[in-house]
């Protein structure tokens, strides 16, 4: 009793899990329409994707079907419908069993996951050269320049000093000097001399003796100065 429980647990669980497994595949299948009418395939080329079901429906009064290599629909007359999954990728050509090529259609077929497109290959970015930093040098320095050497200025030569000339009297002025006192000497003693007593002779006679005298000495004293 207890082996036939397990056993049907098990069974259970076998199916729950072909219905999940399934689940996605009945989710994500899709259907599309092609109707018949007119002796045509309305939608003579359609697109789907592999676990995609194509159903087709007779609107003509005539029967028709849609007959693939290795698959077909049943015959369908007015108003029924016939419908095939396709589990393969490709291109698949078809045509009608009672009518032949005078009907005919495409069913394509894609593949249920695309392969992703990869993106654009970008080139790599160039990554910029970075600039050498630049080696600061410190400036030059500059040795200082001596101030220019004045010549030396030669100490001006005292201008020789002339010895002031000597207080000697030349013997000119000496000369006249001498005359000048013997000239004075006379008139002093002329002055000295008493005057004659009123009436003598010779008494002016003196007297003009005596200023020649004196005019005599004074030329010869300026004769002298002169020729000093």
């Amino acid at each position: 009793m207890a082996v036939r429980r397990a056993a049907v647990a098990w069974v259970a669980t076998l199916f729950v899990a072909c219905g999940l497994l399934a689940l996605p595949l009945v989710a994500f299948a899709a259907t599309t329409q092609v109707n018949i009418q007119g002796f045509a395939y309305h939608q003579p080329s359609v697109t789907i994707r592999v676990g995609d079901t194509v159903r087709w429906t007779n609107q003509d009064a005539a029967q028709h079907s849609a007959r693939f290599a290795g698959m077909a629909t049943q015959i369908l007359s007015q108003g029924q419908s016939g419908s095939l999954m396709f589990n393969v990728a490709g291109t698949f050509n078809y045509d009608c069993a009672v009518h032949g090529s005078a009907m005919q259609g495409t069913v394509v077929v894609q593949a249920a996951t695309p392969a992703p497109t990869p993106p654009p290959t970008q080139p790599p970015t160039p990554q910029p050269t970075p600039l050498p930093t630049p080696v600061r040098t410190a400036p030059p320095t500059t040795a200082p320049t001596a101030p220019p050497t004045a010549a030396p200025t030669d100490a001006p030569t005292a201008a020789p000093t002339t010895a002031a000339p000597s207080a000697t009297a030349s013997p000119s002025a000496a000369a006249a000097e001498t005359a000048t006192a013997t000239a004075s000497s006379t008139a002093v003693a002329v002055q000295v001399t008493p005057a004659p007593a009123p009436g003598a002779g010779p008494g002016p006679l003196i007297f003009g003796a005596a200023a020649l005298a004196v005019l005599a000495v004074v030329a010869l004293a300026f004769y002298l100065v002169r020729r000093s």
